[in-house]
């Protein structure tokens, strides 16, 4: 399988520079195999981020390089394959957290009975970002993470317990 692989040198100092290029091959799902050596599938996006990384390395007085590498052991790239999936399944975890507080948070306003249109505004937003969140894991999920059915699944129900809840503002609401 080939892989795209970057590897950098970055001056330690200002380590807000290292801190940034780290977050950026976090945030596109970059695996980290050996210090300061990171991998994505090879594709078009990997290729391109990657290259966006080298001028941000290179702007930042650091030195380095993208290149193709080809694993042709199956066992390795199966062995990177489950390395990526488990990092998706620690982000589908997170998520999954974020959307037991929502429905815990809808069921304490039931409980309160606090039926206004403010509180549905506010799930809705909760909701937007729970499926922000969701969309930003999607794109690091090189290789369908078996979790992924349970968080859709999941977001399903929030988004089930919101509408049960604003139809009840509305039928309150409509009764007045």
């Amino acid at each position: 399988m080939n892989w795209r692989t970057l590897i950098y040198q970055i001056p330690r100092e200002p380590q807000k520079n290292r801190m940034a290029v780290w977050r950026r091959l976090k945030s596109v799902g970059a695996i980290n195999v050996l210090q300061s050596i990171w991998i994505l599938p090879e594709t078009k996006e990997s290729k391109e981020e990657f290259k966006k990384l080298e001028e941000q390395i290179n702007n930042s007085g650091g030195k380095s390089i993208s290149c193709i590498t080809l694993i042709d052991e199956e066992a390795k790239n199966k062995k990177l394959i489950e390395q990526f999936n488990k990092e998706r399944e620690e982000d589908y975890k997170e998520l999954f957290e974020k959307c037991d507080d929502f429905g815990a948070e809808i069921e304490r306003e039931t409980k309160r009975e606090n039926f206004t249109f403010a509180e549905v505004e506010e799930n809705e937003h909760e909701i937007d970002k729970l499926n922000t969140w969701l969309r930003k894991i999607e794109k690091k999920d090189y290789f369908g993470c078996p979790m992924k059915d349970e968080i859709l699944k999941r977001i399903d129900e929030c988004s089930s317990l919101l509408n049960e809840f604003s139809n009840k503002v509305f039928e309150i609401n409509e009764n007045q």
